[in-house]
């Protein structure tokens, strides 16, 4: 059996390669959406496979290592649409980012992943490769939040706020509420706690 692959192997940008990455990660998505992160095996993933199991098995020979991949892959993604997205006024870029955390819309599978995802971060203290992924994604939307903040700051867009303090407080709110929703499986708890964000937002952030 193959090494199991690492980060390279998911940023790699042969076309064969990406597709088959693609593939491997969207079953992983499907199966931690249908059975949650306790129940979710290297079985149901290759059961959501499109391509031939042994290709699967051939990568990877556990779950910890899928999903090792599978937060490498998730926090590429994450980092990548963050940078695509360009708002000249800091106010819409951090708008969108709390929309990415808490969308205006999230159907069943949506929900259901993020219990999974929630399930996973309850490993981290006890499983290092889960913390190390947990820490790199909130860092990437903790600095995003910071920049952002400083950016509105220093444009008069802001008040005059602590950017690294107000971002913290600002993704643990929203962590929060997802977290809640998620857990009760409820999505209008997800919505309305959203728009009070904005609300929020508007009423002590905008100078």
């Amino acid at each position: 059996m193959a090494d199991t692959p690492g980060a390279g192997w998911v940023s790699t940008s042969t076309d064969e390669f990406d597709e088959t990455t693609e593939e491997i990660m969207r079953a992983v998505y499907r199966a931690l959406s249908k059975n949650g992160y306790p129940e979710t095996t290297m079985a149901e993933i290759a059961s959501e496979f499109e391509k031939s199991k042994g290709l699967l098995y051939y990568h990877y020979d556990s779950k910890e290592a899928i999903l090792n991949d599978f937060f490498t892959y998730l926090c590429q993604r994450l980092q990548s649409s963050l940078i695509e997205e360009s708002y000249e006024d800091p106010y819409e870029r951090l708008l969108a980012v709390v929309d990415r955390i808490l969308p205006a819309a999230i159907d069943d599978e949506q929900l259901e992943f993020r219990q999974a995802l929630f399930e996973v971060r309850s490993q981290a203290p006890h499983n290092r490769s889960y913390y190390e992924q947990i820490r790199r994604s909130d860092r990437i939307i903790l600095e995003t939040l910071t920049e952002t903040i400083q950016q509105g700051v220093e444009t008069g867009r802001f008040a005059d706020v602590d950017p690294e303090r107000r971002a913290e407080l600002l993704f643990s709110t929203l962590y929060g509420i997802m977290e809640r929703g998620a857990a009760l499986g409820d999505r209008d708890l997800v919505e309305r706690n959203r728009e009070m964000v904005r609300v929020r937002l508007e009423r002590t952030l905008l100078a």
